[in-house]
């Protein structure tokens, strides 16, 4: 008689593998898609194996997770809280040296819900509630201490809203939202452009965001 030989049990795949592979349907993308948008950075077997979490986020290697989050429209801090999964990424709302998302200008409209992240860097230490923005706007771009070149990361911090002579703040009005410095004219408190192509803005029209602590940039002038 022949002893009919068991089936392997198969191990359903963590909670964390799961909200992947979930968020990978939800955009309607095949396994193949990831690889294509992570510029073939990983194979589709990789990305079955983490999908049946056969490998652990934590110890798949970094560059491989934000190439993973990016292919899935998540920042790692977005992945981090949808999987549960601890990836060392801290929150903007923490205090002190650490890293964060990077937010387009227009998040200042509604900073305790910036919406969808476009990068990660490093925090300026000392910010006591940071809020980072990329600087989508030549308004401060010139040739003082104070110019701030499009594409920079701006450091804020949202507890800073009383303006100050000469600082530079985030800060909306009717218009939208704006990177201008505060300073004091004859006809009264203005938030004035480096780039004198854009009007000043009376303080009484304004709403300040957070005030600017540092500015973070990758340029590098060609001197050569």
């Amino acid at each position: 008689m022949v002893t009919p030989k068991n089936k392997p049990t198969r191990t359903a795949p963590p909670a964390w593998a799961l909200k992947l592979k979930m968020r990978r349907l939800e955009l309607g993308k095949g396994q193949e898609d990831i690889v294509a948008d992570t510029g073939d950075s990983v194979t589709q077997a990789w990305v079955s194996d983490v999908e049946r979490g056969k490998v652990d986020l934590n110890n798949a290697g970094f560059g491989k997770v934000v190439a993973l989050a990016r292919a899935l429209s998540w920042s790692l801090g977005e992945m981090q809280r949808a999987t549960g999964v601890d990836l060392g990424i801290a929150e903007v709302t923490l205090v002190g040296e650490g890293s964060a998302d990077v937010y387009p200008l227009s998040a200042a409209l509604s900073p305790d819900n910036p919406g969808a992240a476009i990068d990660h860097v490093a925090v300026t230490p000392g910010v006591s509630r940071p809020l980072l923005l990329r600087a989508d706007t030549d308004e401060m771009q010139g040739t003082s201490r104070a110019s701030v070149r499009p594409g920079s990361y701006l450091h804020l911090d949202l507890d800073l809203t009383t303006p100050a002579e000469g600082l530079v703040y985030v800060i909306t009005d009717h218009e939208g939202v704006h990177l201008r410095l505060y300073t004091t004219t004859r006809l009264g408190a203005v938030f004035r452009a480096e780039n004198r192509e854009h009007e000043d803005i009376p303080a009484s029209e304004a709403q300040v965001i957070g005030q600017v602590m540092a500015v973070t940039t990758d340029y590098s002038p060609d001197l050569n």
